[in-house]
């Protein structure tokens, strides 16, 4: 079984596409988790109208992670999933998805493309081919919404850190799915990316979307580069290909870009230097979610 695991708030037509294209998966032995932070029964309506998903809905406070955790307490599968709630699936994806896990018994974690309804890229940095994921290249590898693992990975890695992602308590507003996947790689669980595979999203790098969310999601960033003792050229490196963005934005004279590219390299540096002491508390955050049975 594979257990999809749907943090959601404020959206009802974007949830209602994700749980359509999972009506029509060829696939079927699969569970969906709905986990609601609406402070309301908005979503009852609509999921009583899909009778042919196996569907459990949860409440919890806000917090992307925190949703991710309460989903991971009562998840029944082999396999595990966490598909943005304004995703959607093709159709053969979850026999896609199945069937690669049991050809690769080697593999703990597998990353899918993201690509738009007209299946180009959704983000800027997405590999165009396949390839293992490590360390120095999980910054492109791994993306929660099109992140897939065994059931042995969340066991051993354990909670999503709450102290970070979308809706956390802190300025640290992304970095927990990379954090997560760097957590399983130190484990000893490898990760593969397979380009052939696709999770449909809407686009991620809208001018409009990119200001709003540069900066704390580069917080974020950051953080992890901190907490997973990246060296200081690593580090340097991503602050650099930062600058760089400014540098062509201005030669073409695109100051909307160069103002997103400057507040990404900033909010690295920040997040970096402020994480210098937040080690343990995030070791506190990331205890056992104690995955369900």
């Amino acid at each position: 079984m594979i257990s999809l695991i749907v943090a959601t708030v404020n959206r009802v037509t974007e949830l209602d596409r994700l749980l359509r294209s999972l009506d029509e998966q060829s696939y079927r032995d699969f569970e969906v988790i709905v986990v609601d932070q609406n402070r309301d029964q908005r979503l009852a309506p609509l999921l009583s109208g899909h009778q042919r998903l196996t569907i459990q809905h949860l409440q919890s406070e806000r917090g992307l992670s925190r949703a991710r955790n309460a989903g991971l307490r009562v998840a029944r599968g082999d396999l595990m999933a966490l598909p943005d709630d304004d995703c959607w699936y093709p159709r053969h994806l979850l026999a896609s998805v199945a069937g690669w896990f049991e050809s690769h018994s080697g593999f703990g974690l597998l990353g899918t493309a993201v690509r738009t309804a007209e299946n180009r890229p959704s983000g800027p940095n997405s590999p165009r081919t396949s390839r293992s994921c490590t360390k120095n290249n999980v910054w492109r590898c791994a993306v929660s919404t099109a992140l897939f693992m065994r059931r042995p990975v969340s066991t051993v890695v354990g909670n999503f850190n709450e102290d970070m992602g979308i809706g956390a308590g802190s300025k640290y507003q992304s970095g927990e799915e990379t954090d997560y996947v760097l957590r399983a790689l130190e484990h000893g669980f490898p990760m593969w990316y397979e380009s052939s595979l696709t999770v449909h999203h809407p686009p991620l790098n809208a001018i409009e979307r990119l200001r709003k969310n540069t900066y704390p999601f580069a917080l974020g960033m950051g953080r992890v580069l901190r907490l997973h003792d990246y060296a200081l050229h690593e580090v340097s490196g991503h602050l650099l290909r930062s600058l760089g963005g400014v540098a062509v934005s201005l030669c073409r004279g695109d100051l909307g870009r160069a103002h997103v590219y400057a507040l990404r390299g900033a909010g690295q540096l920040v997040g970096y230097v402020s994480s210098a002491s937040d080690r343990k508390q995030s070791d506190v955050n990331c205890a056992s979610p104690r995955v369900g049975k």
